[in-house]
Order: structure tokens, then sequence, then C-alpha cells
């Protein structure tokens, strides 16, 4: 009896595969590397639409791409003024990090519970149910600090200065263009700049 105890234990510990969180780094920040980057009075933007495939190597999940379409934009000024970028003023809607994060996180719960009814009936399911659970709420973690670092934030481009970073957008269609407005600081001039996906 207790053979057949340590082999199914065995056996859900194997089948258990607790939830992890796998991303990879953002493509370079060099706006000189996209072929779509453009130039004006000394600014140089960039911004690359992520495919399902971009998102999901970028991120780590699948689920992102179906309901946001993420832009990575990278911004260097060459000028000899500073530049306010802010996220209120592209032409979409944006979504901040650490909702899509809360979006797209693994169900730590429904996890727990599937193994955790199973183990009522044979206690060796518990343990794949606690280390499923805790297994996904790390990797829930992780997930929300990477979107976090990896978003771009509202900041000041100083003189010589580069600005990176990913938008969470509403989800777009081919064709649709996406407008970035750079504001100088010193006379509030706007710099307009617009891509395609």
């Amino acid at each position: 009896m207790k053979k057949v105890i340590s082999v199914m234990l065995c056996f859900c510990l194997l089948l258990s595969g607790c939830a992890s969180y796998n991303a990879s780094r953002l493509p370079s920040k060099d706006p000189f590397s996209f072929a779509n980057y453009q130039q004006k009075d000394g600014l140089i933007m960039a911004a690359q639409f992520l495919s399902a495939s971009d998102s999901k190597k970028v991120f780590g999940v699948s689920n992102l791409y179906k309901k946001f379409q993420p832009v990575y934009i990278t911004i260097e000024n060459k000028t000899g003024e500073t530049y306010d970028f802010k996220k209120s003023m592209l032409n979409k809607r944006t979504t901040s990090a650490e909702e899509v994060a809360e979006i797209c996180k693994f169900n730590t719960a429904g996890r727990a519970t599937t193994y955790g009814v199973a183990g009522l009936f044979l206690w060796p399911l518990l343990i794949p149910a606690v280390v499923d659970g805790v297994g996904s709420s790390n990797a829930n973690s992780k997930m929300q600090d990477d979107f976090a670092f990896k978003e771009i934030r509202d900041d000041r481009i100083q003189p010589n200065g580069m600005l990176s970073g990913v938008v969470f957008l509403e989800k777009m269609k081919d064709g649709e263009t996406l407008d970035i407005r750079l504001q100088n600081v010193g006379d509030n001039n706007i710099a307009l700049f617009t891509f395609q996906k």
C-alpha cells in the first residue's frame, strides 16, 4: 500500500507543472536600429508594435496580445532643450502595467483548488495543491515586477538623454496610427511623431 501511495505521489508531483514566469528582454534602445525611426530637429523616435509572438517572448504570457497592443517606444533627445513625455499625450487610451499584469496573471486559486478537492479523496494530492499555489503566486509577483520595469514612464528627457519602454494600448487594427507628442519644457511647443501599425 505504501508503495502504491509513493508511486502516486511521485506521479502527481510530475504532473503538477507549476506556473512559472519566463520572459525575455526588450529590443535595443537605439532608435536607429528600427526600420521606422523618425528624426525631427534633433529628436529621434521609433515605435515597434509588438506582434502576438513578440509579446509572448517579451512578456512571457500569450493572453496579453488578445486584449492589448503593446508598443515599444524609444526616444533620443539630441537637442539642447528638455522635453516632456506623457502617456496622456498619446492619441490612444493606455492601460497601466499593473492593470495589464493583473489581467494576465496566473490563476492561483483555480490551480490549487483542483488539486485540493482531489486531495480530499486522495491525500497525496494536497502536496501539489500547495506547491502549485505557491509557484503561481511567485510567478505572478515576478510578472508584475517585470511589466512595471518594462513600462515607459512619464518623464523628462534631458538634452542628450534617452527614454524607452512599452506602452499598453487598446487593441489596434492594421493601418491605425499612434500619435506621440513631446512637449518642449521651455516654450511648450509640441513635437509630433506618427507611427502606423
